[in-house]
């Protein structure tokens, strides 16, 4: 050690990788957050030729970026720059609403036009930000009240009925929404950086989803080869990928329905948004049997995002919901990285926060906005 401290080299240290996942999930476990990026997964499942290195604080943004060579670089406005900043333009559809194909149809061709709409008349104080939005045309929409629509045809999170139930619904999303930024692209043309990824070939989610999903739910009720042909024939379509699930936390007080993609975790809750706190009752609970995320177990919660990613380009903001209340409830370092290691082999490429129930938890819980407040742009 004293020679090699001679010549300038200092000796490593080692840490086994079973420690580090280990101490990294009793801390996600104990403070709630991890934010966890699974690099493998997103670079796998994502029409995208450049990779993927990191995603955004709700972590459902799984888009391309560089570092800038010069501050200077931000404020130009062509090509010569190498330098890249992921903007998210993010927007939900609240299915609960959504009573037939041709009201979907309408509203996804709706919420892509107001995307192109804000990405094009916006003000970009970095102006390079705004050049590169341009050119990728990238929207992130998502799916708001899953739960409701579970609820409403008797279906839960924990059933093979339930999980055939989510991958018909968000096969059904996606197609739309590619149809949509096709016949979109065929009035303001294809994404100008279209070329960067793999759409001009025929890149469509069934090419590249984790195939252990299948063990889940697999049947197909769209006619995705022709839709292949239809986008390569075209050169492309609109945008450069289409879907991302976020939060939705304060958006289920505006759209009177639940929270993205989660289970419900109890009917009444007092939600903080600012400095207002309001009553929020989930819809209909007098009337449908909501399955709780704190009776989910968490491989059927798993299995669940794992059929959403599927059909997902981007990526999920997924949390994790653990029922420490009764005295007798453990979740054991071995579970946790049981856990750990069935989400990377289902294919899932990010995890945002670990919730836990205890036993001081008051029914009437108090849910914050602390989930968006750091991400303005993630409030519908």
């Amino acid at each position: 050690l004293t020679k090699l401290k001679d010549v300038g080299i200092e000796p490593k240290e080692y840490i086994r990788a079973q420690e580090v996942l280990a101490n990294t999930l009793t801390e996600a476990f104990e403070t709630g957050r991890s934010y966890e990026f699974n690099a493998t997964n997103s670079n796998k499942h994502t029409p995208f030729k450049q990779p993927i290195k990191s995603s955004n604080l709700c972590a459902e943004i799984s888009l391309p970026t560089r570092y800038y060579d010069s501050v200077l670089d931000l404020y130009k406005e062509d090509d010569s720059v190498t330098g890249e900043v992921a903007l998210c333009n993010i927007g939900g559809i609240v299915y609960p609403n959504i009573e037939s194909d041709e009201d979907l149809e309408k509203v996804a061709e709706l919420i892509l036009w107001l995307v192109d709409f804000g990405v094009n008349s916006s003000t970009y104080v970095l102006p390079h930000i705004g050049h590169t939005a341009k050119k990728r045309m990238s929207a992130g929409i998502g799916v708001v009240g899953l739960a409701e629509c579970l609820a409403k045809n008797d279906l839960t999170f924990s059933t093979k009925e339930g999980k055939t139930h989510i991958h018909d619904l968000f096969e059904k999303h996606y197609w739309f929404l590619t149809k949509a930024s096709l016949k979109l692209s065929k009035k303001l043309g294809v994404a100008e950086w279209m070329d960067k990824t793999k759409w001009p070939e025929g890149w469509l989610p069934i090419d590249t989803y984790n195939k252990n999903v299948d063990g889940v739910a697999s049947e197909l009720h769209y006619d995705w080869d022709s839709l292949r042909k239809e986008i390569v024939e075209n050169g492309g379509i609109r945008n450069s990928v289409l879907v991302a699930h976020m939060p939705a936390e304060t958006s289920s007080i505006s759209s009177a329905t639940t929270n993205g993609v989660y289970p419900i975790r109890t009917s009444f809750i007092m939600k903080k948004v600012g400095k207002l706190t309001m009553r929020y009752i989930v819809p209909y609970s007098d009337v449908y049997d909501y399955e709780s995320a704190w009776d989910i177990n968490q491989k059927d919660m798993i299995e669940c995002y794992a059929v959403m990613q599927k059909w997902t380009d981007q990526a999920i903001s997924l949390d994790e919901f653990f029922d420490v209340s009764h005295n007798d409830a453990k979740i054991n370092i071995n579970e946790l990285m049981k856990l750990w290691l069935y989400r990377q082999k289902m294919g899932l490429k990010t995890h945002y926060y670990t919730n836990t129930k205890t036993s001081g938890t008051d029914n009437l819980e108090i849910k914050t906005d602390n989930q968006e407040s750091d991400c303005e742009s993630c409030k519908l």
